[in-house]
């Protein structure tokens, strides 16, 4: 693993207590973009439970192994390499039901023992929460930067706090906070509203000593182009006001 390891970049987790606060949009806004500006670049899904990477993709291919039995990532665009458990799924609602050992094993192929090319930038999307998928990669690369996705509701930040907490353990380093869903613009007017305190994610980002990233805000016309033309919002809309707050954040990796 340690020399499959050498070939890739930097390497970033995106990393949220919280389920459903947008960590998987962000993570393929994020690689796309990189991407998109000519750099070589990993997206691994470690979500083996509720894998969407591939969905979000919209990728239909199934992962193939070389003549060496070796894992072979799905190239999803010019500079983009993606690994999903999806894309090793027979049916799309075929549930993955495995306990601890299994998946720490399944992790450990997918890094070390799948044909990744040299690539400049590694994205882990992983599950959220502080389980087996997000300590198993924390422990086993030892120069991984975590990316925090949280919004500002009191109940994701109780969450996040004890993801914070997970990665101090680990030795892992914050890069940094991303609040999202931080405003709602109409889709109408354009004019964004507030959703949740607008100092909540900057005050706890601040706490534990980490730089707040970026504000993206909900952006509805947006994702629904995005979904019309089966590709991540920073190439389908990359004038709104969301496409460009990510690739704004892309830039700063």
């Amino acid at each position: 693993m340690a020399d499959v390891l050498k070939r890739f970049g930097q390497k970033y987790l995106i990393v949220s207590g919280k389920g459903g606060v947008g960590k998987t949009t962000v993570a393929v806004n994020l690689a796309w973009a990189k991407a998109q500006a000519g750099f070589r670049v990993g997206l691994l899904d470690v979500d083996l439970h509720g894998p969407d990477v591939a969905e979000a993709l919209h990728l239909d291919e199934r992962l193939t192994v070389d003549e060496q039995g070796r894992l072979l990532p799905v190239q999803a665009a010019p500079n983009l390499w993606v690994l999903s458990m999806d894309l090793m799924l027979a049916r799309k609602a075929e549930a993955v039901m495995w306990r601890g050992p299994r998946k720490m094993r399944a992790i450990i192929q997918f890094i070390g023992r799948t044909a990744w090319p040299e690539v400049d930038f590694f994205f882990i999307d992983s599950p959220p929460g502080t389980g087996d998928e997000t300590l198993t990669v924390a422990r086993r690369i030892p120069d991984l930067k975590a990316l925090m996705v949280a919004t500002g509701s009191p109940l994701a930040l109780a969450d996040v706090a004890k993801a914070v907490t997970c990665l101090q353990t680990c030795q892992t380093a914050l890069h940094g906070f991303i609040d999202n869903f931080s405003s709602l613009i109409c889709p109408g007017c354009g004019q964004q509203t507030p959703l949740h305190d607008p100092q909540a994610v900057a005050e706890l980002a601040s706490s534990v000593g980490a730089p707040l990233l970026a504000r993206l805000p909900m952006d509805p016309a947006a994702v629904a182009t995005a979904r019309q033309a089966r590709c991540p919002l920073v190439e389908a809309s990359p004038d709104s006001p969301l496409a460009r707050q990510l690739a704004v954040l892309a830039q700063r990796l």
